[in-house]
C-alpha cells in the first residue's frame, strides 16, 4: 500500500506544475492552495513556514556552491526587501530566504530564475543540490578540478521529468580535492578525486561510493571499489538513480525511503551487480593503493594561495550560515572591484568564498570583509559552528538553534583558547539536518524539566570522525538545558585544553579519557545534568525523519 506522500505524487503528475497554482494564489487567495499544492511545493523549493500562514521559505540550487556578484546581489535584494535582510547558507552550498509571502512567491522564483539561480528540486523527492569542494579549480593540491562535472549532473537532472519523482530526497557530493572536504561518507552517492596509471600514464577521475546518510537511523556510504573518469559520470549517476527509482519496496514506507536503506538492504556486491546490469558493462576496478584520506579539518576560511600564480582565495566564516544583505552585497562588491568580477563559492560549512584575488587587492578584500563583520581572524569556535534553522522556521524541530548557536559562540570565544577549529554541529532535532553525528562536538535538540518548566535542551556527542577510521559519535551527556549548554562547553573545552598531550586531537583525548570524566566534566563534576531530578524521565519528543524545511 503506497503511503501518502506516494498518492500525492500520483494525483498530481508533473511535480513542477505547482509552480502555476502558486502563481494562482498571488491573485485567487493562500485558500486557493490546497494541502496537495503546499505538499509539492518543496519541488519548485517552497516550504511553508512553522508560525506564519501565508508565508513561505525559498532554497535556492547552487551546484557546487557556485555564485555569481548578480546572483548574489539578486538575493541580497530580496532578502531586504522580504526577508528581514537575511540569508541562511546551508550545508548544501545553498541559500535560504525566508518571510516570502504567498503573493509574491512565484515572481521571486522567477526573479531568481533570470540570473541563473535555480529553485526546481531544491526539495522534494528528487536530487538536491549538488555539491562539491568548494575551491574546485583554484585548489594547489587537488588531483582533478570537478566543478564541471558537478554542472554537468546538475544540469541533466534539473528539471527532467525521468528523475523528479523519486521516493524520498536524493544527496549527491563530486569533488576532485584530496581532503574529501564535503564529507562524502554521509551522502547517497559520493564520487571521490582518485587517480588510477593506465597505459604508462596517471589518470585522474572518482572512486564511487554510495549509501550515505544522516537523520535518525545514520549510515556512513560504502565504496563499490569502483573507478569512474569524469566522462562516465552521468551515465553512472543516472543508473544508479534509476535502480533506487524503480525500486518499489522503497516507497512503501517513507521512513524507510531512502538509498541507505536499500545499499544496507542489498549489500555492495548486488548493487555494484545490478549497476553493470544496467551499464552493460563492468565498472573499472579501483586502484588498489586508494586511500580513505584522513579526517583533515578543512573550513576554507582565510587567505589561501591558488594554483594560479599570483592569486588567491580568501574565505569568510558566517557566524551560524546567516549572511546579512549588506554583507552579500559587499562581497559582490569586493569581488567586482578586486577580483574577477565574477567567482563566488558557498561551503557546506555555511562560508563564503572570494576566488582569484590578485595578490596587489588581497589587503583591501580583507578589510572590506572585515567592514560588514566577515574578519578572516576568527576564533577557532566561530569557524567550527555549523546549525539547522530550528524552531524558529521549521516545522520539525524542537528546540531553537541560530540564536543559541550564536550565544555559545559568543560566549566560547572570549573564554577558551583553541589552537585550531573542531566540528561543533548544533541540531534542533534528531534529524540531522546540521549533521550533529560528524561532529567533533554534537548536540542535538531535546527538551527537559527546570524548576518543573519545560525547556529547551541538548544532548551532547563526542567523537565524530570523518575519512580514515570513520565513525559517528555517541552521546555522553543528555538533556542539558540549552541556557546552561555554553557554560558545558566551556568546561569540556577548558579540560581538552589542560589535560591534552601534545600533539592529542580533541577525539583522541576523549577516547583516552572516557565518558565517565567528560560527563564529569560537562557537568561541573556531580555526575548529573542540570534541572529537576526527573529530567531524565521526560522521554525526547519523536518526530518524523525529515522532508525539511531544513538543510
Amino acid at each position: 500500500m503506497p503511503n501518502t506522500s506516494e498518492l500525492i505524487k500520483a494525483r498530481y503528475g508533473d511535480p513542477f506544475e505547482v509552480l502555476r497554482a502558486v502563481e494562482r494564489a498571488a491573485t485567487q487567495g493562500y485558500e486557493s492552495l490546497s494541502e496537495d499544492d503546499l505538499f509539492m511545493c518543496k519541488w519548485v523549493g517552497l516550504y511553508t513556514h512553522r508560525h506564519d500562514k501565508g508565508y513561505f521559505m525559498l532554497r535556492t540550487k547552487q551546484p557546487n556552491g557556485f555564485v555569481t556578484p548578480e546572483q548574489l546581489e539578486t538575493i541580497a535584494d530580496i532578502a531586504e526587501r522580504q526577508n528581514k535582510g537575511f540569508a541562511d547558507i546551508t550545508t548544501r552550498q545553498d541559500f535560504q530566504l525566508h518571510w516570502l509571502h504567498y503573493t509574491e512567491a512565484a515572481a521571486i522564483v522567477k526573479r531568481l530564475d533570470a540570473v541563473g539561480v535555480k529553485t526546481l528540486g531544491a526539495c522534494g523527492d528528487i536530487m538536491r543540490n549538488v555539491i562539491g569542494c568548494p575551491v574546485a579549480g583554484v585548489d594547489k593540491d587537488e588531483l582533478l578540478d570537478a566543478g564541471p562535472v558537478v554542472q554537468q549532473v546538475s544540469h541533466y537532472f534539473l528539471g527532467n521529468p525521468a528523475y523528479a519523482n523519486l521516493p524520498r530526497k536524493y544527496k549527491i557530493s563530486i569533488s576532485g580535492c584530496k581532503t574529501a572536504c564535503v564529507h562524502p561518507e554521509i551522502q547517497c552517492v559520493a564520487l571521490v578525486g582518485a587517480t588510477r596509471t593506465l597505459d604508462g600514464r596517471t589518470e585522474a577521475g572518482f572512486d564511487l561510493r554510495v549509501g550515505g546518510g544522516l537523520s535518525t537511523q545514520p549510515f556512513l556510504s560504502q565504496r563499490l571499489n569502483a573507478f569512474v573518469t569524469p566522462e562516465e559520470v552521468v551515465e553512472v549517476i543516472r543508473h544508479i538513480t534509476e535502480i533506487w527509482r524503480d525500486s518499489p519496496e522503497y516507497r512503501e514506507k517513507r521512513h524507510h525511503a531512502r538509498l541507505k536503506y536499500l545499499i544496507h538492504d542489498w549489500g555492495v556486491a548486488k548493487f555494484r551487480q545490478a549497476l553493470e546490469e544496467r551499464l552493460g558493462r563492468k565498472l573499472a576496478e579501483a586502484p588498489a593503493e586508494f586511500q580513505e584520506p584522513p579526517d583533515t579539518y578543512r573550513d576554507h576560511v582565510g587567505l589561501h594561495a591558488q594554483k594560479q600564480p599570483g592569486l588567491y582565495y580568501v574565505g569568510a566564516p558566517v557566524l551560524v550560515g546567516r549572511i546579512t544583505s549588506a554583507q552579500m552585497k559587499r562581497v559582490a562588491e569586493l569581488c567586482r572591484r578586486c577580483g574577477d568580477g565574477k567567482t563566488i563559492r558557498l561551503t557546506n560549512r555555511q562560508n563564503i568564498l572570494l576566488l582569484n584575488i590578485p595578490e596587489a587587492h588581497v589587503e583591501k578584500v580583507l578589510a572590506g570583509l572585515a567592514d560588514v563583520g566577515l574578519s578572516i581572524n576568527a576564533h577557532p569556535i566561530r569557524r567550527s559552528v555549523v546549525t539547522c534553522t530550528g524552531t524558529e522556521f521549521c516545522k520539525l524541530a524542537i528546540t531553537e538553534t541560530k540564536a543559541r548557536s550564536r550565544q555559545i559562540v559568543e560566549y566560547l570565544e572570549h573564554r577558551v583558547l583553541l589552537d585550531e577549529p573542531l566540528r561543533l554541529h548544533l541540531n534542533g532535532c534528531p534529524n540531522a539536518c546540521a549533521q550533529h553525528q560528524i561532529a567533533h562536538i554534537g548536540m542535538m535538540g531535546s527538551k527537559t524539566k527546570v524548576n518543573g518548566q519545560i525547556v529547551d535542551a541538548y544532548d551532547i556527542f563526542v567523537g565524530g570522525q570523518m575519512g580514515r577510521g570513520a565513525a559517528f559519535n555517541h552521546p555522553v551527556l543528555r538533556k542539558v538545558p540549552a541556557a546552561d549548554c555554553a557554560k558545558r562547553l566551556e568546561a569540556l573545552l577548558l579540560g581538552f585544553t589542560r589535560q591534552r598531550q601534545v600533539g592529542e586531537s580533541f577525539n583522541a583525548w576523549c577516547a583516552r579519557v572516557g565518558d565517565q570524566e567528560l560527563a564529569k566534566l560537562l557537568t561541573g563534576g556531580d555526575g548529573h545534568p542540570l534541572g529537576d531530578p526527573d529530567a531524565d524521565e521526560l522521554p525526547t519528543p519523536k518526530v518524523p525523519e525529515s522532508d525539511g524545511p531544513v538543510y
